[in-house]
């Protein structure tokens, strides 16, 4: 006698929504568990930090899909098994479930991934920070990492946009450029993440001595022919600073994903 559930289709359902397939087959108090486990180890994750990395990602989408897909095969199995009335649930709890947790799924990643989770993925279509950061690049930042510190890669407001540069020195810092080797307070640190061949032109060649305002950073592209930063657009403060890049997740050179930056 055919099965008054499909296996196929209880499979598939928990693997677009975590525990909708445990619905179809009946077992609701099982799918709300389901639903409840994996978003509590969604924000967790963001909590405690550990999705602000490419790492953490990685452990952030294999936790979804290791939930998604255990219950869906429990989901499946349980379909097969099946001998209860066809119609149970209704339709309408089925739009219930649905709505409510891609709700959830709203709220967790645009309104309280930044005060909650701590972390903001992005796509990088400019070259100003190349080769560490390259067009092609999705980079993911840590919203919460504290003071900016020299030699941070990060990500700051200006001129109504969002870009990523480089920390070259912070409030009270004395910086210059000669020789194209950037100088802070004295101290030559060469050619500052810069390859020689990005190093060009006068404005990459030298700089004359500036004072970093308290409160402010600034900021330099590691393609430093190539590059709008503080040379050009003055001082960045610190409250404009939105994150710090930790790294590479995903880019269309293959040998790229998976960096990490300090």
């Amino acid at each position: 006698m055919k099965p008054a559930k499909l296996s196929l289709q209880a499979f598939l359902m928990s693997c677009l929504v975590a525990g909708w397939g445990l619905v179809y087959v009946g077992r609701i108090k099982w799918a709300i568990w389901v639903a409840a486990f994996m978003y509590t180890g969604v924000v967790l994750l963001g909590v405690f930090g550990l999705s602000a990395s490419p790492v953490g990602l990685y452990v952030l989408f294999g936790f979804i899909v290791t939930v998604k897909l255990a219950s869906a095969i429990v989901s499946a199995v349980l379909a097969r098994r099946y001998n209860g009335p066809p119609d149970v649930p209704r339709k309408r709890f089925h739009a219930l479930y649905v709505g409510v947790l891609i709700v959830i799924t709203f709220v967790l990643m645009e309104v309280l991934r930044v005060p909650l989770m701590g972390f903001k993925n992005y796509y990088i279509p400019t070259g100003s920070m190349s080769p560490t950061v390259s067009v092609g690049d999705y980079i993911v930042t840590d919203l919460k990492p504290g003071t900016p510190q020299v030699g941070d890669i990060v990500v700051y407001r200006w001129n109504g946009t969002e870009a990523i540069k480089r920390v070259a020195g912070v409030g009270g810092d004395t910086l210059a450029i000669v020789n194209g080797e950037l100088i802070r307070n004295g101290e030559n640190l060469g050619l500052f993440h810069a390859p020689a061949d990005r190093v060009e032109g006068p404005a990459s060649m030298t700089l004359a001595p500036v004072k970093v305002e308290p409160g402010h950073v600034y900021l330099l592209g590691d393609n430093r022919y190539n590059s709008n930063d503080s040379r050009f657009m003055g001082q960045v403060a610190v409250e404009d600073v939105v994150g710090k890049v930790t790294g590479i997740w995903f880019s269309e050179d293959r040998s790229r994903i998976g960096t990490r930056f300090p």
